[in-house]
């Protein structure tokens, strides 16, 4: 038996992160691994909603060493980023019993008897560097080289990603590397029928018909073009309405600036602001929409994308490597720098598209992603398996699966 501990130290506020590890571990679940188990490490201050949703994928073990303000953080901290000592971390999965150290953000190099496999979401400051103030390049790429030495084996999102990594650590075909596309899980979540579907509208304030744009405000994500676009719309007669969940703040930056088109365009009934809402909530407005946006500059894997796809609901996306590496098919593209280009598919949808999903499209989508969640999780357990040195085991046959 191989235990597996996936050590989540990216902090509550990373919702990409969170969803990441919600989508694999639930995937890993289905691959249903006779010879894995899973242990969850997280900060004490886990919300009691998010551990009892964990706890149905793997048992959690919540840590004073991985909330966020407590003497161990800091000290684990101080200690990884000066001299890459993980030595409260040995202590923790010697503790535990652990095998494999899994995704960690600030874990290194480890002892004897422990294997790691490190996971590295995107490469975005090779591209958009202007974004990193204060980042010194040179520095994060001899870090990414370090894991790439130090890991059993290291995980990236995309074949986009999987050319940066090689450019970073300066081999064509990087050893012990493996791109894990994950796959996104929004069923079970969101408005059940239409009562419930206006209820939720009721309880965020939106009209029937409305655009989803759930990302955070960070300045990559580029909302700005899609304010635009909403001002274009409206001087031309079109009263569409955008509704954008996520934090409202940029962790790189004291202010938000693609809020001021708001206000100079006079938005403020056009654009809805509903801030960090619950999951259920945002996979609920997004079943609902006419198309979920994502203008984005830059992404590891969009999970916005894949959410849409898992469910059969049409996307509008910047035209942008990964965006068609996730080759989303029903996905509409556009120049993230031309709010015209995105203004004229947004009015084809806003008087085109339906809101709801067809069921038969809505049934497709949904036999699609229980085959691909499932070689998801069985690619991720033999990643597990090779590092831990063991053969590879033929995956269960999909018709013989208990339920």
């Amino acid at each position: 038996m191989i235990r597996v501990g996936f050590w989540y130290d990216y902090g509550l506020a990373y919702a990409g992160g969170l969803n990441y590890f919600r989508n694999l571990l639930y995937a890993v679940r289905q691959a249903q691994p006779r010879d894995l188990e899973i242990v969850l490490f997280m900060g004490r201050d886990i919300p009691a909603h998010l551990r009892e949703e964990f706890g149905r994928l793997a048992s959690v073990e919540p840590l004073d060493l991985l909330t966020r303000g407590t003497a161990e953080w800091a000290l684990h901290r101080s200690l990884y980023r000066s001299v890459r000592w993980n030595v409260m971390v040995e202590r923790v999965l010697r503790r535990h019993r652990i095998d494999v150290v899994s995704h960690p953000s600030m874990v290194g190099r480890l002892g004897p008897g422990f294997k790691l496999i490190s996971w590295i979401p995107d490469f975005q400051y090779l591209h958009l560097p202007h974004l990193f103030p204060g980042l010194d390049a040179a520095r994060r790429s001899r870090e990414i080289r370090a894991i790439h030495r130090h890991s059993d084996a290291v995980v990236l999102s995309s074949r986009h990603a999987l050319g940066d990594f090689a450019a970073v650590v300066g081999e064509a075909r990087p050893e012990r590397t493996h791109v894990l596309p994950f796959v996104s899980q929004p069923s079970g979540h969101g408005a059940a029928d239409a009562h419930d579907h206006e209820a939720l509208l009721a309880r965020h304030g939106l009209p029937a018909r409305y655009f989803l744009l759930p990302n955070q405000f960070w300045a990559h994500k580029n909302h700005r073009v899609a304010f635009e676009a909403v001002a274009r719309l409206k001087r031309a007669g079109l009263d569409v309405a955008l509704a954008c969940t996520g934090w409202i703040k940029d962790p790189h930056q004291p202010a938000v600036p693609s809020l001021a088109v708001i206000e100079q365009e006079g938005l403020q009934r056009h654009v809805r602001l509903l801030g960090s809402i619950d999951y259920r909530d945002v996979i609920g407005l997004m079943r609902g929409a006419v198309a979920v946006l994502n203008p984005s500059l830059f992404e590891g894997w969009s999970s916005s994308v894949e959410e849409a796809r898992s469910m059969g609901k049409a996307v509008i996306v910047s035209d942008i490597a990964v965006h068609r590496e996730q080759a989303h098919p029903q996905a509409r593209y556009f120049d993230p720098h031309d709010p015209a280009a995105l203004a004229e598919v947004m009015k084809t949808a806003w008087l085109e598209w339906p809101s709801a999903i067809a069921p038969e499209q809505a049934a497709a989508a949904h036999e699609v992603l229980k085959r691909r969640t499932r070689e998801f999780g069985e690619r991720y357990v033999e990643i597990v398996r090779e590092v831990a040195g063991l053969p590879r085991v033929q995956p269960v046959p999909a018709d013989s699966r208990a339920g």
